[in-house]
């Protein structure tokens, strides 16, 4: 579940939502104007691309702008042009900061594509950021509406009970306890999200070696959500030589974090991680000596609809300890 600071936090963040769809009509020719220029200087990697951003003090304000209200995904929502069906997307917990981050990257096409139309049903949403959605002109946006999980494909459960998720649904909890109940009650697809704790590690990597996050990769969360770095590498090194520390101290996530964790996990099962480890609450099958009958964070690698357990992962006499705690605390 949430935690109580990030529940405390949420009437704060919907007072900064009344201006959304304000900043969202404000950037838009903004971030067309660079998204022209990147098309005509032909910037084709990061680096290209961030130097003609930081070469213009506009384009630069621009961008300080999109990163001081967490709004990246306007990027998604000036791309998206809707062309199928509208799918239903149920998320629980919507009033929270965590949730309202999450909605507006939905509805922006990140998690379900930029041709993907979808019908939010909400539970516990502020009347004040279900206005700004629609307010925002997403659109991917075909609806929204107060509801619960039966008839969602998709379900996020940032808070509740989402055990009576139909079968077939694809269904993100909050914790591996939580997605351990729920899948005890309903035949849909149930996992859990740790990949913010992943994100999290992966951030702190990347700002200690002054790289990019996305040259990270194979950061893992174990168990409830400890994160493990001996097997990461960053900018093309392996992470401990960047830290001496193969399990670092993970704080608890900005709620910004946390959202787009939900929504790169959800993204994840939909689509496929392109061959990239995914860290994810799923069913203990005995691997790693662990048992079953419970939900357990391991590195995943996912097709779309499903995932696939990455095997044969070397665990230090430390790592190996550290799993057994998570272990037995979850079984």
């Amino acid at each position: 579940m949430l935690s109580q600071t990030v529940r405390l936090s949420a009437r704060a963040h919907v007072r900064t939502m009344a201006i959304k769809a304000a900043s969202v009509k404000a950037l838009v020719p903004e971030l067309k104007a660079i998204s022209e220029a990147v098309d005509k200087s032909g910037a084709s990697t990061y680096s290209q691309v961030d130097a003609l951003i930081k070469g213009n003090p506009a384009f630069a304000a621009t961008i300080d702008k999109v990163k001081a209200d967490n709004m990246a995904w306007v990027w998604a929502m000036l791309e998206s042009k809707p062309a199928k069906p509208p799918v239903t997307v149920a998320v629980l917990g919507a009033g929270s900061e965590v949730g309202a981050s999450v909605l507006f990257r939905i509805a922006s096409g990140e998690m379900l594509g930029l041709d993907q139309p979808v019908n939010l049903v909400l539970a516990g949403a502020n009347d004040a950021v279900t206005a700004e959605l629609k307010g925002c002109g997403f659109p991917l946006l075909a609806g929204v509406s107060s509801g619960g999980v039966k008839g969602a494909k998709y379900v996020l459960a940032l808070e509740g009970d989402a055990s009576g998720a139909d079968a077939g649904a694809l269904v993100a909890v909050m914790s591996c306890a939580e997605a351990t109940k729920v899948a005890k009650a309903t035949k849909a697809t149930v996992t859990a999200v740790t990949l913010h704790v992943e994100l999290a590690a992966a951030k702190a990597l990347a700002d200690a070696a002054k790289v990019p996050a996305h040259e990270v990769s194979n950061v893992i969360a174990w168990g409830r959500g400890v994160a493990d770095v001996s097997h990461a590498t960053v900018g093309g090194k392996w992470a401990l030589k960047v830290t001496e520390e193969p399990l670092p101290k993970v704080g608890p996530a900005p709620a910004t974090l946390t959202a787009d964790a939900v929504v790169a996990h959800m993204k994840a099962l939909v689509f496929g991680s392109d061959g990239k480890w995914v860290s994810m609450g799923v069913p203990a099958t005995g691997d790693y000596g662990m048992g079953e009958g419970f939900f357990y964070s391991v590195p995943v690698v996912c097709e779309p609809g499903e995932y696939k357990r990455v095997g044969g992962v070397t665990l230090t006499p430390a790592v190996a300890a550290m799993m057994e705690n998570e272990r037995v605390a979850l079984a």
